[in-house]
């Protein structure tokens, strides 16, 4: 049991430095349609928002990050870079905000 604990402790844990996380900005967005929708247009739109942001999103924006070219297997996965991270944030309070307002 003590060998669990101990390779608990010495797991890596990400860096707020570096590390953005993609799956809050998604979140924020769909929260922003609570006061004009309500709740459970909300939470239509934070599942919409969070299921084409990791199934289409995300690795378009991967793509075009590589040249368009298919990300290799062993290949670490491309940077975002900040006007990527905008794109995104718009993608995801567009299909947020879509919807929820389709749900309402």
């Amino acid at each position: 049991m003590r060998t669990i604990f101990n390779h608990t402790f010495a797991a890596p844990r990400p860096e707020a430095a570096g590390a953005w996380f993609p799956g809050l900005p998604h979140v924020l967005a769909a929260l922003a349609a609570w006061p004009v929708f309500g709740s459970s247009a909300c939470a239509a739109g934070l599942v919409m928002a969070g299921f084409i942001s990791f199934v289409v999103w995300l690795p378009m924006v991967a793509l075009a990050l590589n040249q368009g070219q298919p990300l290799a297997v062993d290949a670490a996965a491309p940077v975002l870079t900040p006007n990527a991270k905008r794109v995104l944030f718009a993608l995801w309070v567009a299909t947020a905000w879509l919807a929820a307002g389709l749900s309402k």
